[in-house]
């Protein structure tokens, strides 16, 4: 029976995660954590702490590439709970979506006719929700101009990067097929310092795991009504879907036949859609180059369908505990069926600034860690006091004149007075040093 754990991810450096794969001069960055990257650094450290170099044999193959162990998007967090897409069917008067208001009241545009005052809500790509109510989830960005430096017969080329800011908390979500790997996964990641995403050594990637919780069922079935009615359902993408038909070809729709099979129904006819395409690829190492390009269906996405039987709630949750189309290890065709969608309000972060607050997810050290980290902070403090002392002592040096007329004593009392300095409070010593000096300078006779 397949598990689930749950966990954040603290961005401890920018995150860089290429929207696409196409070379341009600037390139946007995804507002959330791949399954993809999350699972490479879980093979990293997997090989590691197996000893082993090659996973394609045996039980590494069986969990690591044949799908026994899923990992799926790491979402922003809202209020401690892992964030979702903005439904791409929602639609709201174009007066509010330019107006400065802390809420938008919006409503569906499948099955209605809203009229030419009304524009498509694309104020956020992710949302935390309660309720009938969506609150906007800001993702902090950066951008930062780097050179790729060419060889001498073409000219260097300046690119923009754009990178998810440092500081930011998400929540990730891993799928496990067997009981037998949940302690290992746990033991792998738990507490863990990983690197994600794209320039790991340029200062970008750095991520901290913790706050593991294995959970029994779906977690995304927190969406999911369970009283399902009516003779319309709707789907909604919770991540990218990359669907392939029985003829090979990609669509950017779920096609009848499949949902009829997975729902256990005679008929399942399409009505509608309110959808974004995405252009999908990524690469491969084995390969060394990146893969074809293909459109999928973009998270938010939203599919509505006519059925005319009644549903089983077991196979609707078996079917969303699947997942649909390809590349599922990745964390791809996450989905959940809705009867219906109600209009709502979104908020925006302004006004609900304390519901928008994310959780640090910072390591708990032990009293021996402690004290470990405040010796080494207090040695790197004592050898940077030392440097500038040194530095200071030769700036002094740099204003003696006659040096080569001073006694030892005359050195040794100067040597006393100063290291009289350091057993005073700072405020004191300071003063003290500055008289001192004024002294030795209105005398003229060592100092200029």
């Amino acid at each position: 029976m397949s598990k689930y754990l749950v966990f954040n991810i603290e961005s401890l450096e920018n995150l860089k995660f290429s929207s696409t794969n196409v070379q341009s001069d600037s390139e946007d960055t995804n507002e959330y954590i791949p399954g993809t990257s999350i699972r490479g650094a879980y093979i990293y450290r997997y090989m590691i702490k197996k000893d082993i170099k090659d996973i394609n044999q045996g039980e590494h193959r069986d969990k690591l590439l044949n799908g026994k162990i899923k990992f799926l998007n790491a979402y922003p967090i809202y209020a401690n709970k892992r964030g979702m897409p903005l439904p791409k069917v929602y639609f709201a008067r174009k007066d509010e979506l330019k107006s400065e208001q802390n809420k938008i009241d919006m409503y569906p545009g499948l099955g209605q006719d809203l009229g030419a005052g009304y524009g498509k809500v694309r104020a956020c790509e992710f949302v935390g929700w309660e309720k009938d109510s969506f609150y906007r989830i800001k993702v902090d960005k950066i951008s930062n101009l780097h050179i790729n430096k060419m060889n001498n017969k073409e000219p260097n080329k300046l690119f923009m990067y754009e990178a998810i800011k440092a500081g930011q908390s998400f929540q990730g979500i891993i799928k496990v097929e067997d009981d037998e790997y949940i302690e290992e996964v746990r033991e792998i990641f738990e507490n863990t310092i990983v690197y994600l995403g794209g320039s790991k050594g340029s200062g970008y990637g750095k991520c901290q795991i913790g706050n593991i919780s294995i959970m029994e069922e779906n977690p995304e079935l927190e969406y999911f009504d369970q009283s399902l009615k009516g003779q319309e359902i709707y789907l909604l993408a919770l991540s990218d879907i990359i669907y392939r038909n029985e003829y090979g070809e990609y669509k950017t729709y779920i096609e009848e036949k499949d949902l009829e099979k997975e729902l256990g129904l005679e008929k399942v006819e399409f009505i509608d859609s309110s959808i974004e395409t995405k252009a999908i690829t990524n690469f491969n190492n084995k390969w060394n180059c990146s893969t074809p390009i293909i459109n999928g269906i973009k998270a938010g996405s939203v599919l509505k369908y006519r059925i005319t039987e009644e549903l089983n709630l077991d196979s609707i949750k078996k079917f969303m505990d699947k997942g649909i189309g390809e590349r599922r290890i990745d964390g791809f065709g996450r989905f959940i069926i809705l009867d219906k969608i109600d209009s709502a309000t979104l908020y925006k972060e302004d006004e609900y600034k304390g519901k928008m607050m994310r959780e640090k997810v910072l390591y708990k050290p032990t009293e021996e860690e402690r004290e470990i980290a405040t010796h080494i902070i207090n040695d790197i403090y004592k050898v940077r006091l030392m440097n500038d002392i040194h530095r200071a002592v030769i700036e002094m040096d740099k204003k003696l004149i006659n040096q080569d007329k001073m006694t030892n004593k005359q050195w040794g009392n100067l040597e006393g007075i100063i290291t009289s300095f350091s057993y005073e409070k700072p405020k004191s010593g300071k003063h003290k040093y500055a008289k001192y000096m004024e002294n030795i300078n209105s005398k003229k006779k060592y100092f200029l």
